[in-house]
């Protein structure tokens, strides 16, 4: 299949052979009930009558085996039209964005430069043009397959009464490409027909809920969907260790199974925690959900619309941080999303939307539970191990292309041309955000970056980050604990040593004409103070995120 199939796929043809199973149907539909009919009359005794009986539930039986193959055949074409006419549209909007911007598709989904005057195209938009066109390529053919399987089982006689009413008999939608990128996945779910995207959602939700690019609203309802499954997964985990447990004279002692039963059970709970989220925050949306790939599970929640809104941030947290912190994290979400939007208002600018993304998607150090990196708590602040987990580098370097990929996925989804990403880190989560805008690609879309209580982000300036100049800023409160961390420089230069701007944390009247308190210790940058007010440090992310970094306190 190339794009010259599809342009040319004859939607009026199907559409007629549509109407001609139909009527075969109905004809067959007449047939069946004048046999039945005839059958029926209670005058007509005899040993011939209960031959002709006979012949005629013969007939019956091969009209529906025919009706069968029939159904079948006119509901893979009803579908067919639905998608082909979805993949010419498709094709249509992507043939007039190529043409505005002075490139042509080919028919093998390469883009090429259209004749006449030259018009600069970035790069950004070629790729984007060429992932839209291969994904239409990729969906065609995935459609002539399940047409070729239904048409031959239908043709082998291999249909069955009531087969139409089952999933998996007619088209179905592909999973999205094996290690896509985002632009690839929004792509895939772009070309997708509004049927296979329904199916998608509620039989395979897995593909597309973790899945960076995809809508946020559908990764959301995916998401969700997935409660009970996971729910039922760990429960049966759960048991099964259990199981072991008791069989086990030693118990666990030489054996992880108790370790593996405080996870199980920790995602249970975890489970309940973002069921509850979900439930506070019935505008909010679950763009990521993972009980699997790692000791702990994983999440990111976002209030308001990522993909329609200006602008959008994404906070990054460090040690300790687990499912049962995502509440407070989305209350100080709350908190930056309301203060940005004042901050617009007063602006002038009352017509920009703000999105606030609390952001779990890796696997920070921690100082609980019996996995290998959890080692003894002893001291909130200066204890053993919360300053060696600072110093690990590798939960950070395994979580930063997760990071990196969500960033891009954002910008790829967003309805926006050029979406307004703010990325704030905290503690190791500022490390695991540095090394996220440097991670190896295309180029990262995000615009500013704030690194608060920070132990390093192995960077020196804005160039190491991908950021423009004044664009990258720091926060460190006098008495943050991290400053003992920061002086090993173990994880990049100390980072009120960068060449990066210093914003204040201190107590301050802001422009806006607010008395801001100041942040104390490790904890309070995002956090009101008593007076339900952002503090300084708050106030800053705030203006930042709304893109007006010159109202910052310096």
């Amino acid at each position: 299949m190339n794009l010259r199939d599809i342009a040319r796929w004859d939607t009026s043809a199907l559409q007629a052979v549509q109407r001609s199973l139909s009527a075969r149907l109905a004809t067959i539909g007449f047939v069946q009930d004048r046999l039945a009919d005839i059958g029926r009359l209670p005058t007509w005794q005899a040993d011939a009558a209960d031959a002709a009986r006979r012949r005629f539930r013969i007939a019956a039986d091969d009209l529906t085996g025919e009706v069968a193959a029939i159904t079948v055949v006119e509901r893979l074409i009803r579908e067919m039209v639905d998608a082909v006419t979805h993949l010419q549209a498709e094709l249509d909007g992507l043939r007039e964005a190529a043409a505005a911007h002075g490139m042509a598709l080919s028919d093998n989904g390469d883009i090429i430069d259209a004749p006449g005057p030259t018009v600069d195209a970035a790069a950004a938009r070629r790729d984007e043009l060429r992932a839209a066109a291969r994904a239409l390529i990729l969906q065609a053919e995935d459609l002539v397959a399940d047409a070729a399987a239904v048409l031959t089982r239908a043709a082998d006689g291999a249909t069955e009464p009531g087969e139409t009413d089952r999933p998996g008999t007619g088209l179905s939608a592909p999973a999205p490409p094996p290690d896509g990128s985002p632009l690839d996945n929004r792509e895939y779910w772009d070309a997708l027909p509004a049927a296979q995207r329904r199916e998608v959602i509620e039989q395979h939700p897995e593909w597309v809920g973790d899945c960076d690019g995809i809508p946020s609203a559908v990764r959301h309802e995916a998401n969700v969907g997935r409660f009970d499954d996971e729910r039922s997964r760990w429960e049966e985990e759960r048991a099964r260790i259990r199981e072991r447990l008791d069989r086990n004279r030693f118990g666990g002692a030489f054996t992880d199974d108790d370790a593996a039963l405080w996870y199980a059970e920790q995602k249970l709970r975890d489970l309940g925690d973002l069921e509850k989220l979900v439930r506070d925050h019935p505008d909010g949306r679950l763009m990521l959900l993972d009980l699997q790939s790692g000791e702990r599970t994983m999440a990111a929640f976002a209030l308001g619309d990522p993909d329609t809104a200006d602008h959008i941030s994404v906070t990054t947290p460090g040690i300790d941080t687990t499912v049962a912190s995502l509440r407070g994290m989305t209350d100080e979400a709350a908190a930056l999303k309301a203060e940005t939007e004042r901050q617009l208002d007063l602006a002038g600018r009352t017509g920009e939307t703000v999105s606030t993304i609390a952001w779990l998607g890796y696997q920070p150090p921690a100082t609980t539970g019996p996995g290998n990196y959890d080692v003894p708590f002893l001291d909130q602040n200066l204890g053993r191990g919360w300053l060696v987990d600072s110093w690990q580098s590798d939960r950070a370097t395994a979580g930063a292309p997760k990071l990196a990929s969500f960033y891009d996925g954002l910008d790829v989804a967003s309805q926006k041309p050029d979406p307004h990403i703010t990325a704030l880190g905290h503690s190791y989560g500022s490390y695991t955000q540095g090394l996220a805008l440097q991670d190896p690609g295309p180029g990262q879309p995000v615009d500013d970056a704030v690194f608060y209580g920070s132990p390093g982000f192995d960077a020196n300036d804005e160039s190491d980050l991908g950021l423009a100049p004044g664009h990258g800023f720091v926060m460190r409160a006098h008495d943050d604990p991290i400053a003992v961390v920061d002086g090993f420089g173990r994880l990049g230069p100390d980072p009120v040593q960068a060449d990066l701007e210093q914003l204040s944390v201190r107590e301050a009247t802001t422009p806006d004409g607010v008395r801001r308190e100041d942040a104390d210790g490790h904890s309070e940058y995002p956090r009101p103070s008593g007076n339900g007010e952002l503090r300084t440090s708050g106030y800053n992310m705030a203006v930042i995120v709304a893109g007006m970094p010159e109202l910052a306190i310096r």
